[in-house]
């Protein structure tokens, strides 16, 4: 049997979630956090290390084929057992999936392969501006626009706040448990995606800024 963890001693150790992502930095530091989580017993830290290489895993390589994405989903899926961290992944690739969709329609091609629930409902309600979707998701009009609008940045944020939301109502359910904890960390991966797309979106408009005023030779230091 594996030995107990003392939730209430973890989740109290953790600083304040903030009420929203769009904050200045992460409330805790990657470092910190990952020594907090040493409190965790061989099965639940198994499940935190499953969780975090996913969300990991679907923010980067956003070129990845459909394949490939399917092979991925299907071998961690096999692996995940905690309920809540399965949720959390299903979620995460719905709204990959779907915004898939929204991008691939627009560059006038195929429809997704995909995986998730809502794969045959893209399908065949390829034509429908919303693939008749938005009562399940309301965010799929919101993000359609900003990219018609060419607004990556916007896009971006919608579905950061829709993930973000989703994680927060899950949140009010659950108090001092592993579930808290595992909710933290998949609100902390938002919070830290956004401030690190701050930074990257400051530097180059700092870097544009010096181009414009002292010519092509200057740049900012690496």
């Amino acid at each position: 049997m594996p030995t107990a963890t003392n939730y209430y001693m973890l989740v109290a150790s953790l600083p304040r979630m903030p009420r929203t992502f769009e904050v200045e930095q992460v409330p805790i530091s990657r470092l910190r956090l990952q020594q907090r989580l040493e409190m965790l017993n061989e099965e639940d830290t198994t499940t935190v290390q499953q969780m975090q290489e996913f969300l990991l895993w679907d923010r980067q390589h956003p070129d990845r084929t459909d394949t490939e994405v399917l092979q991925e989903y299907e071998q961690l899926m096999q692996r995940v057992r905690n309920v809540l961290a399965r949720k959390i992944i299903v979620y995460r690739m719905d709204v990959r999936t779907i915004t898939c969709g929204l991008r691939r329609r627009r560059l006038g091609m195929d429809p997704p392969s995909g995986v998730g629930q809502w794969v045959q409902a893209i399908r065949e309600n390829w034509e429908h501006p919303d693939f008749r979707l938005a009562r399940q998701h309301p965010w799929i009009p919101l993000v359609r626009g900003y990219m018609e609008a060419h607004q990556p940045l916007q896009t971006e944020r919608q579905l950061l706040l829709a993930i973000w939301n989703q994680w927060t109502r899950l949140a009010d359910r659950y108090y001092f448990s592993f579930e808290t904890i595992l909710l933290y960390l998949a609100r902390w991966e938002i919070v830290d995606r956004w401030t690190r797309l701050n930074e990257s979106l400051g530097r180059q408009h700092f870097e544009s800024l010096l181009t414009e005023a002292l010519g092509e030779h200057a740049r900012f230091p690496q």
